[in-house]
């Protein structure tokens, strides 16, 4: 760690130029850096939101099939019904 700071105090002595083109280097870095963490979060979500429309169109599936099976158990009850 201090091999660090002693970095840091090498640039403060730099002249002022010197000291900017490290600022904006290390600008330049930290927002490449950003930039990849947020492209790869980003396919991550768009990945996760396409295996979620899959699972969606099981969902509604089933639904229709739960749907389908009330229907036949309704219509059965009222046959009973009315020939009772």
């Amino acid at each position: 760690m201090s091999a660090f700071f002693n970095k840091i105090e090498k640039i403060r002595k730099q002249p002022e130029h010197i000291r900017l083109r490290w600022a904006w280097g290390m600008t330049i870095a930290a927002m490449v850096i950003v930039v990849i963490l947020w492209m790869i979060s980003f396919s991550t979500q768009r990945n996760e939101s396409v295996n979620d429309e899959a699972g969606g169109s099981e969902v509604i599936q089933e639904l229709s099939n739960q749907k389908d099976a009330i229907k036949d158990t309704t219509d059965q009850i009222k046959s009973v019904i009315v020939n009772q």
